[in-house]
């Protein structure tokens, strides 16, 4: 199976000093779905933030064997699509079809394949009758998939999406967890929503203050209180039933 993303001792720190990655490693295949999990500030947002280059720090990162560098920036980006967790980050345009527009048209494709993309993208997400509609009259649940569609729009082989469920309504949610289920691409999930990675994600990577604490199979590491507790998380409810003496 190919290789998606291979990271070598990935280092950064913020301009006030602060560690957020300490010496990372990762590798992830082709196909996988991964859950980042992790309390606040232990460093998932920052780690996707370095998968298309928009923070660089110390350390060696591929992706899909493409060594991470300036001269390979745009290449890399075309590969993977990043999610922010605040949709109004990603919108940006006076139109829906102009945010999902920008990407196709960056890359130099004509009109007409641009407006395939867009179409293409918008169904993906259930938002085709929104196309001229603008993104600050949408609803929250409603930006979150068109955010998404600005990223299927170039046709990723890796998606990395940062709290993808955040500030969702439980049905929001859950539509939301049916459209990545149905991605056909590399999913790497920085989330709090430990329901969803047991739902979504075979592996799960747990990380804190910069650094990955255990790697393995979702269900062992989040059915694990010893792992879990010591790092600001719990055992998700549905597991935490499962565990309970007959």
């Amino acid at each position: 199976m190919r290789t998606a993303v291979r990271i070598r001792g990935l280092r950064y720190a913020y301009p006030d000093g602060t560690e957020a990655l300490r010496g990372v490693d990762l590798t992830v295949a082709e196909g996988e779905r991964v859950g980042l999990i992790g309390p606040n500030g232990a460093g998932k947002t920052t780690l996707l933030l370095h998968l298309n280059g928009l923070l660089r720090g110390r350390g060696e990162i591929e992706i899909l064997g493409i060594p991470l560098r300036k001269e390979t920036l745009g290449e890399v980006r075309r590969r993977v699509g990043l999610l922010f967790q605040d949709p109004d980050a990603q919108l940006f345009m006076p139109r829906v079809f102009d945010d999902v527009a920008f990407g196709p048209l960056n890359l130099g494709l004509d009109g007409e394949e641009v407006r395939r993309r867009v179409a293409e993208a918008l169904r993906a997400v259930g938002m085709e009758g929104a196309a001229d509609r603008a993104p600050h009259r949408l609803s929250f649940g409603e930006r979150k998939r068109v955010a998404l569609a600005t990223i299927l729009s170039m046709r990723p082989e890796i998606l990395a999406l940062d709290e993808p469920t955040g500030n969702l309504d439980p049905r929001g949610r859950r539509e939301f967890m049916d459209l990545i289920r149905g991605l056909g691409a590399t999913v790497i999930i920085a989330t709090h929503d430990l329901e969803l990675v047991l739902e979504l994600c075979e592996r799960a990577v747990l990380m804190d203050r910069g650094k990955i604490i255990a790697d393995g199979p979702a269900q062992e590491i989040l059915a694990n209180p010893d792992l879990m507790y010591p790092h600001g998380l719990e055992v998700p409810p549905s597991l935490r039933k499962s565990q309970r003496p007959l």
